[in-house]
């Protein structure tokens, strides 16, 4: 009797020890499998931080480039595919190249100009003969010019380099183009206001960079229309990044710097604006065909998408030629722009 109990004790440990065993090895396997669930997710979420450090990497870079590389491109879009400006058939180029933003440093390197007084080139070719206008606003400014990227220069003026993406100075600049428009429209009887605000100075003071660009440009417009309520037209000048040849053309013997269009499209009412630069596109086509490549629409993943134009129906982007283009080329084109212009401000559906 003694013997048969202790018989039962030892199996009753026997089976205790085994089943210890047992759940020891269910609870080492459960680790396991748990370590190699833990371990592909670790994994797995590794690589999909590393994928979006490439992507981002791979976007920064390509954004940097696009001024670099694709402007060797014009006829091509950021995807590859040729690029035309609505209700044209002329290439554009790159529909991101315009967003290229270079270093405050860069904005403010003193670049050497051909010359001193360089201004005088552009000042020089205004016209100055009068012009005896059937209309008039009677001295109320109704049209606005400003300059978002208003230290947009040109490489024929600047000493020492021959690379677009260096093309910025403080003085000899798109301003001066502003200036050029507004004595134009001035003397066929509508009213101008030239703002010639350097907005790189505005960045650096705040601390801003220059995608900040819009946002100060915004905040005079809006202080303009606050100030004058006549105001209808609001023109944003620039001037391409493209080469000569994609910015050039000859009408009548003569070299005329093109003109492009850019409405942006990432604001309810784009439409409205898309309209009035549509009849001014077919106006100028009509009188001087081939000086307007068409209008490029931009939308909110191509740039800014709204360019400050959700503040007026009538507001756009006006590009002026580009880097290489000169004075004289320009000139023509703002005369012939302003012709244009006035007689669609009197007569044309706005």
């Amino acid at each position: 009797m003694v013997l048969d109990n202790k018989k039962k004790r030892t199996n009753q440990e026997e089976r205790r020890r085994r089943g210890q065993s047992n759940l020891t090895l269910v609870l080492l396997l459960f680790l396991l499998v748990l370590c190699l669930v833990l371990g592909y997710y670790f994994i797995k979420n590794e690589n999909q931080k590393q994928n979006r450090v490439d992507v981002a990497s791979s976007i920064e870079t390509d954004k940097e480039n696009v001024y670099f590389e694709l402007l060797e491109s014009s006829n091509e879009t950021a995807d590859g595919q040729a690029g035309e400006a609505a209700n044209s058939e002329r290439p554009i180029g790159p529909r991101f190249r315009d967003e290229f933003q270079p270093t405050m440093e860069s904005l403010f390197q003193d670049r050497e100009l051909i010359r001193a007084n360089i201004e005088r080139y552009f000042i020089d070719r205004r016209h100055p003969k009068e012009i005896d206008p059937m209309h008039t606003t009677d001295g109320k400014d109704v049209l606005y010019i400003y300059h978002s990227h208003s230290r947009e220069a040109f490489l024929t003026y600047l000493k020492n380099t021959e690379k677009p993406e260096e093309a910025y100075h403080a003085t000899a600049n798109v301003t001066l183009i502003g200036k050029m428009l507004g004595e134009a429209m001035e003397r066929r009887g509508i009213g101008t206001q030239v703002d010639a605000s350097d907005i790189g100075e505005e960045l650096d003071a705040r601390g801003l960079t220059y995608g900040s660009s819009y946002p100060v440009s915004r905040e005079h417009v809006q202080a303009a229309q606050k100030e004058n309520r006549n105001l209808e037209v609001f023109l944003d000048i620039h001037r391409d990044s493209l080469r000569k040849d994609s910015t050039t053309t000859e009408i009548k013997g003569n070299a005329f710097a093109q003109l492009l269009f850019v409405v942006g499209t990432g604001h309810a009412e784009f439409e409205k604006n898309l309209s009035f630069t549509a009849g001014l596109h077919q106006k100028i086509e009509e009188r001087y065909p081939g000086l307007s490549k068409g209008i490029l629409e931009k939308d909110s993943s191509q740039g800014n998408g709204v360019y400050n134009q959700d503040l007026a129906p009538q507001s756009v982007i006006i590009e002026v030629g580009g880097v290489d283009n000169t004075a004289e080329e320009i000139s023509r084109t703002i005369e012939a722009f302003a012709e244009v212009l006035s007689d669609y401000y009197w007569h044309g559906e706005r």
